[in-house]
C-alpha cells in the first residue's frame, strides 16, 4: 500500500457558491501541505443532448463562453499565486462533468480531489446520482466533498467510522496524515450491526488496535461503539453529536446490506452529509498494514 501524500489538489469550479466554498477549503489545505492546485471548469455539452433528439440540427458552443471561463479561472489562479504563493494550473474542458474530472485527475496525477456538492435525493439520487457521488465511485485518489454548510475552514475533529468490512481500516493512514497537518483530534466510531458476543469482542480488539496505533503516532483520539442497522444514519448522527468537521469513509462499505432501501452507505453520506466527507477507494488485492 503506497503512503498517502497531498502534493497536487484538483478543484472543479463552476463558480457556484458551493464550488467556491470547496475552493476555499482547497486553498487552505494546499497551504498546509505546500501543495499545487489544479483548477478545472467543465463546459457541459448540452447541445449534444439536443442533437440526439433533433439529429439534423447541431448547436455549437460559443467560443466566447470558453474564453470568458478561462479568463475567470486565470484571475482566480493569479490571485492565489500572489496572495498565498500557491502554484496553480487552469484547465477548461468540455464534456460530461464527472468523466472530465476523472480524466484530468489521472492525466495530472492528482493526490486529492476537493469538490462542492449540492447533494441530491429522490429520482436523481437512485437513477442518476450526483456528480460528486459519481466522482467518488470512479476516482483513483481520495475525494473530499463539501456542501454549503461547511463554512469553517480546516478540520479539527475527524470522524473515523470503522465497520467489519475487509478494507475499513485502510483509511487509518489517511486520517493520521490529515490529523498531523490540521492538528486534529481523531474520533473512532465502531459501527456494529451485529450482537453476537464473540464477534463483538473481536470487533473491540480491532478498534483497540486502531486506537493504540493512533496514540503511538502522538495523536489524540476517542473510541466508541454504536449499534444499529443503518450505518449511514449511525455515522451522520454520531458526527453531529460529537461536532466533527470531517468524515472519512471507504467506498467498500457499500457492500453492506444496511440501509439498502435508502441507498448505499457512501451514496447516503456523500449526498446528504452537511459535514465534509473524504471518500477513499479500497486498495484491492492488498493486505492490511500501517506505516508511519
Amino acid at each position: 500500500m503506497k503512503s498517502f501524500k497531498i502534493e497536487k489538489i484538483l478543484i472543479p469550479i463552476d463558480f457556484s457558491e458551493t464550488s467556491m466554498l470547496a475552493f476555499e477549503h482547497a486553498v487552505y489545505t494546499a497551504k498546509l501541505f505546500h501543495a499545487e492546485l489544479v483548477l478545472l471548469h467543465v463546459v457541459e455539452k448540452h447541445w449534444e443532448n439536443f442533437s440526439i433528439v433533433v439529429p439534423e440540427m447541431r448547436i455549437d458552443q460559443p467560443d466566447n463562453i470558453i474564453k470568458s471561463v478561462e479568463k475567470r479561472l486565470e484571475e482566480i489562479a493569479a490571485n492565489i499565486r500572489s496572495v498565498h504563493g500557491i502554484k496553480s494550473t487552469c484547465i477548461t474542458s468540455d464534456g460530461t462533468i464527472f468523466s472530465e474530472i476523472i480524466s484530468v485527475s489521472k492525466e495530472h496525477n492528482v493526490d486529492l480531489i476537493m469538490m462542492g456538492t449540492h447533494g441530491t435525493s429522490g429520482f436523481a439520487e437512485f437513477f442518476v446520482g450526483s456528480n460528486a457521488y459519481k466522482v467518488v465511485t470512479s476516482a483513483e485518489c481520495p475525494v473530499i466533498s463539501v456542501q454549503t454548510h461547511a463554512q469553517k475552514l480546516g478540520f479539527k475533529d475527524i470522524l473515523l467510522p470503522i465497520d467489519d468490512s475487509a478494507h475499513s481500516r485502510q483509511k487509518v493512514n489517511h486520517a493520521i496524515v490529515l490529523a498531523r497537518h490540521f492538528s486534529a483530534k481523531l474520533h473512532i466510531v465502531g459501527l456494529a450491526d451485529f450482537n453476537d458476543v464473540i464477534e463483538l469482542h473481536k470487533f473491540e480488539i480491532k478498534l483497540e488496535q486502531i486506537e493504540d496505533y493512533i496514540k503511538k503516532c502522538d495523536l489524540t483520539c476517542t473510541k466508541e461503539i454504536v449499534h444499529g442497522k443503518n450505518q449511514a444514519k449511525l455515522t451522520a448522527e454520531y458526527a453531529q453529536a460529537t461536532g466533527t468537521d470531517l468524515i472519512i469513509i471507504m467506498t467498500d462499505q457499500d457492500e453492506n446490506l444496511t440501509g439498502r432501501l435508502m441507498g448505499s452507505y457512501a451514496q447516503q453520506i456523500v449526498n446528504h452529509s452537511k459535514i465534509p466527507v473524504m471518500s477513499i477507494q479500497p486498495f484491492l488485492g492488498t493486505t492490511f498494514s500501517w506505516a508511519n
